[in-house]
């Protein structure tokens, strides 16, 4: 074997000559152990388990509807939720459908949220504000929308109700290498469809495939920053674009209906993708 010098300070000394005498062992074998340890849950599993997860202080950041806790190595922890109400079979409903299609839409809304936060979901929690059979319907109808774990955590179990209402929380990686960061200067482009009411319920969703393009392109540099249009609108989508930039928004008069991320936008010095509408820009 080869000698290694190290260094450490005096209550770790005495912590390993504790733990040694414990163990009936040398100082230097537990040493050795200790190490053995460490580099096997490195090569199994890799960034998940590192020394700064074992800190008291972490930082986390908060993105609109979500949170980020930073686990280092450009990766953290991204949880962000979604939630319908009064859309479903439900009497009281103000936009009656299928509860397969409320799925299926949340499903949607999901996959393009976590495109935009460049994350990857590795489990979906969903509540229901409905009674359990209802709650079970729908859960049973997303998990055939998506391929991550699924887990039913809540429903109502009190009372009768006569609006429907769901809910999911999305956990997932996220990749932090990919800064997405509006600019001042940057001119704001729409993609997508802004769709509500009937049109959603009724209408195609448009191809995720379009916003996995339009994130390749900010991951690559082309264009600087890509946000989901949600139920606020499409100017509070550009708000909070040109508060990230640290810049004023000049916005052109343009349909601000909300959608569940069936639009989105994304802020470039140039269009990068034929097909968007220039809409404002970051002053």
């Amino acid at each position: 074997m080869k000698v290694v010098n190290l260094r450490l300070d005096e209550s770790i000394v005495d912590r390993l000559d504790e733990i040694s005498s414990k163990l009936l062992i040398s100082r230097s074998e537990l040493i050795r152990q200790a190490i053995t340890i460490y580099l096997s849950l490195i090569e199994n599993i890799g960034f998940y388990f590192k020394p700064s997860l074992l800190a008291p202080k972490l930082d986390v950041y908060a993105e609109r509807n979500a949170i980020s806790v930073d686990l280092g190595n450009n990766v953290s922890l991204a949880v962000f939720s979604v939630a319908y109400g009064g859309i479903g079979r439900k009497e009281g409903d103000w936009l009656r459908v299928d509860v397969e299609r409320v799925a299926e839409i949340m499903a949607y809304q999901i996959e393009v949220e976590s495109l935009c936060r460049f994350s990857k979901p590795l489990a979906i929690l969903l509540f229901s504000g409905n009674e359990l059979e209802y709650a079970l319907e729908f859960y049973r109808s997303f998990r055939k929308k998506v391929r991550e774990r699924v887990v039913l955590t809540d429903s109502e179990d009190f009372a009768e109700t006569v609006q429907s209402f769901f809910g999911a929380a999305v956990i997932g990686l996220r990749d932090m290498s990919v800064k997405n960061v509006p600019e001042r200067g940057d001119k704001i482009f729409l993609y997508g469809k802004i769709l509500s009411g009937g049109e959603l319920v009724g209408g195609e969703l448009p191809d995720t495939a379009l916003f996995r393009k339009l994130a390749e392109l900010v991951s690559e540099g082309r264009a600087n920053s890509i946000f989901p249009v949600k139920g606020d609108g499409v100017r509070e989508a550009c708000l909070y674009a040109a508060s990230v930039a640290g810049g004023k928004l000049n916005i052109a008069d343009t349909e601000d209906r909300g959608c569940p991320a069936t639009a989105v936008i994304v802020t470039a010095k140039q269009i990068p993708l034929e097909g968007g509408v220039e809409i404002g820009e970051i002053l």
